[in-house]
């Protein structure tokens, strides 16, 4: 099925609109795209049910939304997340970062790859086949669109707690994957690792302990708490030292040094056996404290699930790992899983960057691929 032209320049008119909209996150405030897409996108009158549901960070609130078309107790999930990141100077992009101009195929502006574009897309799926009465008649969609994902996904944290997906069947989230299908990313544990030390006068270091000569010893055990263990498509887990902080003066002998800690786990490696190697840290003369900062489970889906193969077919695209979490880590239960996909528009070595931009004909392919293989799975599937 290709899309018609006047569905390509409602997309694109959908589109402009939501990058014109700023929700740079900080401060994260998502208010004007959610009343955009209720009054001009999931209209009542077409049939759409509407819940917008707020959550407070920092004295912001922060909307999200869920619009609900079908009549069908199995649901099919489609979402995105409506903030983006901060744009730096406006001075050094080419085009404004919230004027949404289009040259040459591709649309300019912050959000339009990450991931603007991508709901557009599943709004262009939505609108197809919420004209297609039997096929709501078996199923219900539903749009989750979140906010706060660049930060602390409070938004998917929220709609999960609710049961946004309670008796869904399949969840899409269209984050920005230059069309090739992602059907894992990997889980995260970020750690604050302190180290204590005794201060002393930089003259005389032999009087004091330093954290710091500490700090570096004890940084080959941090990658030797890893399961040496691989994953099909994701490969191993990672291990970032995101920071260092530690010391007052140059004359005085540390008393503590602090390691931020960014782990990037698949499936394979256990969180607690991690934790638990973490927690048995030892180092001669030296105290050590462990926090936890935050948990995201690794997801992986399974490859052979009809829809997934379908959208494979349809596509001619590969599947992969993603390296990050997504929404995906708070929407799918890891004790109850479903099908899942990250499937969407835009190239992700674009995003966060200046002149971020995304080209239109993908924006359109990833509604046509998307709209083929649930057809080709849940219409048929439901026929047999």
């Amino acid at each position: 099925m290709k899309i018609s032209k006047p569905l390509r320049d409602e997309i694109i008119l959908i589109l402009k609109n939501l990058v014109q909209l700023p929700t740079e996150n900080p401060p994260g405030i998502t208010a004007s795209v959610v009343k955009f897409l209720i009054l001009d996108v999931f209209k009542e009158e077409h049939g759409f049910q509407n819940q917008v549901v707020i959550n407070r960070k920092n004295g912001v609130e922060l909307h999200n939304l869920i619009s609900t078309i079908g009549n069908g107790k199995e649901k099919i999930v489609l979402s995105g997340h409506f903030d983006v990141v901060p744009t730096g100077d406006p001075a050094q992009w080419k085009y404004h970062p919230f004027s949404a101009e289009i040259k040459n195929g591709r649309l300019y502006g912050r959000g339009s790859a990450d991931m603007k574009g991508g709901i557009a897309s599943l709004i262009g799926v939505i609108k197809i086949l919420s004209k297609i009465p039997r096929f709501l008649e078996k199923y219900k969609l539903v749009f989750v669109g979140t906010a706060d994902e660049e930060i602390g996904m409070m938004g998917s944290l929220s709609l999960s707690k609710q049961g946004v997906m309670n008796n869904s069947i399949l969840l899409i989230i269209a984050e920005p994957t230059n069309l090739k299908i992602g059907i894992a990313e990997k889980g995260l544990l970020w750690v604050k690792l302190k180290i204590i030390g005794k201060s002393a006068h930089g003259s005389m270091p032999h009087e004091g302990i330093n954290a710091i000569e500490g700090a570096i010893k004890i940084i080959p055990q941090l990658y030797n708490c890893l399961e040496k263990k691989r994953n099909v498509v994701l490969g191993k887990s990672t291990l970032n030292i995101g920071k260092i902080s530690g010391g007052t003066a140059i004359n005085i002998v540390p008393d503590q040094a602090v390691l931020d800690i960014d782990y990037r786990l698949i499936p394979e490696q256990d969180h607690n056996t991690l934790i638990n190697n973490l927690d048995n840290l030892q180092l001669i003369k030296f105290p050590i404290n462990i926090e936890i900062l935050k948990e995201l489970p690794a997801l992986q889906t399974d490859s052979n699930h009809l829809f997934i193969q379908n959208l494979k077919r349809v596509s001619k695209s590969e599947l992969l790992g993603l390296s990050y979490a997504t929404d995906a880590a708070h929407l799918i239960s890891v004790n109850s899983p479903i099908p899942f996909v990250i499937f969407g528009p835009g190239d992700p070595n674009n995003i966060h960057k200046i002149d971020e931009f995304i080209e239109l004909e993908q924006v359109f392919q990833a509604t046509e691929f998307l709209t083929n293989a649930l057809l080709q799975t849940y219409s048929k599937e439901k026929d047999k």
